[in-house]
């Protein structure tokens, strides 16, 4: 199988996730009801969060890339999944505004 594509998507997701990290990454976040969302999330904590989610996903597509058994595709997709519930849980006690 040719690893190309998940290189592309691991450099993507890395390089998208620093520009959110940083603060210069605020157009990736646009879209939807944002008035609603600037009203119910503090758009700052929202923004270092989605950033982390996307280098954590970098990080394992990266690392996924060099595997092959289906041992280690499961435990991408547990990877995948657990990054996914901890980025919720994050949004939905750290970053809602009270």
């Amino acid at each position: 199988m040719d690893r190309s594509f998940d290189f592309i998507l691991a450099g993507i997701a890395l390089i998208v996730g620093i520009m959110l990290l940083t603060g210069h990454g605020d157009i990736f976040l646009k879209g939807g009801n944002t008035k609603l969302r600037k009203e119910k999330y503090d758009e700052k904590k929202m923004t270092k969060g989605s950033g982390v989610t996307l280098i954590l996903f970098g990080i394992v597509t990266f690392v996924d890339s060099y595997t092959t058994s289906l041992t280690a595709k499961f435990i991408y997709i547990l990877a995948i999944l657990a990054i996914l519930v901890g980025f919720v849980v994050y949004l939905k006690k750290k970053c809602i505004k009270k």
